[in-house]
């Protein structure tokens, strides 16, 4: 019987970490397939909104202030 398990690790000095959850249940003779996806990289904008810089001077404007037009 296959049986499918998807989870995402962290390779340890070469070693794939398979989560407790999944490894109480695993027996010792299985035929084990590992598909290796990169880590998509942050854009820009997402890693601004995650850590935003901060410039002396700057203050946070209000809506109003946002929209207003003079």
């Amino acid at each position: 019987m296959t049986q499918t398990i998807e989870f995402t690790t962290k390779i340890h000095q070469g070693n794939i970490v398979i989560p407790q959850e999944y490894a109480e249940s695993l027996q010792e003779n299985l035929e084990i397939e590992v598909i290796v996806r990169p880590k998509p990289k942050k854009r820009l904008l997402g890693e601004l909104a995650d850590q935003p810089i901060s410039a002396p001077g700057w203050r946070k404007l209000s809506r109003d202030q946002i929209h207003d037009r003079v």
